[in-house]
């Protein structure tokens, strides 16, 4: 059983971070060895000081692609990794839940969910705070939606992933431009896309 849990908090915001800080050491057992704003201090406090558990946000300096969360992952040893993650930023979750094992956070989660997913994570657990399950949900529906489409939905698809407008879209699969727009109505509310970068999983499963 953990009695105790040392803690990294890794985030681009000083305020952020002054606020998990006040959430995590408001609980009995965890206490936060430092705090930084870049990959480059992460990677000397872990080896430094050995934590439990790594916090650290999405968007951190120097942590910009897939290849920089794999090595933190990789060189992490016995530390585990949660990481916070940002709404406008939810559409690269899908490859990361795949690529990368760690635990997954929204960045507005509830006080009482940072503690959880900390002490689920020191103890081995990849755990995802309730918006990022229902993320994952969604993700899923989407998915089984999109093997089930015929040849004019993925034409429809295609164009809105290129940027096309209603009219380019009518022009180029044959329908009428208030049948595009009935489409594009559809589309979200199956999906819950709300941006093109999030059709890229559809079109490619």
């Amino acid at each position: 059983m953990v009695t105790h849990i040392t803690l990294i908090i890794a985030h681009n915001h000083h305020i952020f971070r002054a606020i998990l800080q006040k959430i995590l050491q408001s609980c009995a057992g965890i206490s936060i060895l430092a705090k930084v704003d870049t990959a480059e201090g992460l990677f000397a406090k872990i080896k430094e000081l050995e934590p439990d558990v790594v916090l650290a946000g999405l968007e951190l300096k120097g942590m910009s692609d897939m290849a920089s969360w794999q090595k933190l992952l990789t060189q992490c040893g016995k530390t585990k990794v949660v990481i916070s993650w940002p709404h406008h930023n939810a559409d690269k979750l899908p490859a990361m839940m795949r690529a990368s094992r760690a635990g997954y956070i929204a960045w507005d989660a509830s006080p009482a969910e940072y503690v959880y997913a900390v002490k689920q994570a020191v103890k081995g657990r990849e755990c995802y705070c309730s918006q990022t399950q229902i993320l994952r949900d969604s993700l899923n529906e989407a998915n089984s939606f999109a093997k089930n489409l015929d040849d004019t939905w993925l034409k429809m698809l295609y164009c809105i992933w290129m940027g096309y407008s209603n009219k380019e879209i009518a022009m180029a699969t044959g329908l009428k431009e208030s049948t595009v727009k009935s489409y594009r109505k559809k589309l979200k509310s199956n999906t819950g896309f709300r941006s093109v970068a999030g059709l890229e999983k559809m079109i490619n499963c």
